[in-house]
């Protein structure tokens, strides 16, 4: 007996591809879709906190200074080493982390905006004797505004990571970190 098959598929083979391909197209388009700029700013907000939980630990075991540097669009961890403010470089998690574009950070300490446009530029307790360091010499060695101590404390904030959503409304997110070191994504009272 000798039996004749012709080589390829069957209508039904191809029929069954074609719906699992159409199902698992349907599964990355799903997917993609709930992951919005609400889950993106999350998504930064959350990286923030679990770089600055492991930088805060590795203060308190090795008892160094360590601080967090915040721009507009970007945050890096700096060390205190030799008198100066160093940047993290050889960790990637801890080195300048650039935020995707859109997304725009704010901070606040003690309850007061970082920058104050009521604030004088002039100090009574300025001396004419210090030099300013350079805009170069603060890029390299740039100061901290959230301090983390080999305590395990830090200095009180609320950073917002904001951006807009497909209607131009804005969003955002808030992490805080109080005097005790404990950071979380809103306020310790909002949570449940």
């Amino acid at each position: 007996m000798h039996r004749n098959r012709q080589a390829g598929f069957t209508l039904l083979e191809m029929l069954l591809v074609a719906l699992l391909m159409g199902l698992a197209a349907s599964a990355v388009t799903l997917s993609m879709s709930s992951a919005g700029p609400e889950q993106l700013l999350k998504k930064q907000a959350q990286r923030f906190i679990a770089a600055a939980e492991l930088v805060l630990d590795e203060t308190v075991l090795s008892g160094q200074f360590i601080g967090i540097v915040i721009d507009e669009t970007q945050y890096q961890f700096v060390i205190y080493h030799e008198g100066k403010w160093q940047p993290i470089e050889q960790d990637k998690q801890l080195s300048n982390h650039e935020l995707e574009p859109g997304i725009s950070l704010a901070l606040v300490l003690d309850g007061m905006p970082l920058d104050q446009e009521d604030e004088s530029q002039e100090s009574w307790f300025d001396e004419p004797f210090i030099d300013e360091p350079s805009a170069e010499e603060k890029k390299k060695n740039p100061e901290p505004q959230i301090l983390l101590f080999p305590s395990g404390e830090m200095t009180p904030f609320e950073l917002s990571f904001a951006t807009y959503n497909e209607s131009r409304q804005p969003i955002d997110v808030l992490v805080v970190g109080d005097a005790l070191g404990r950071l979380s994504i809103g306020h310790f009272d909002e949570q449940i």
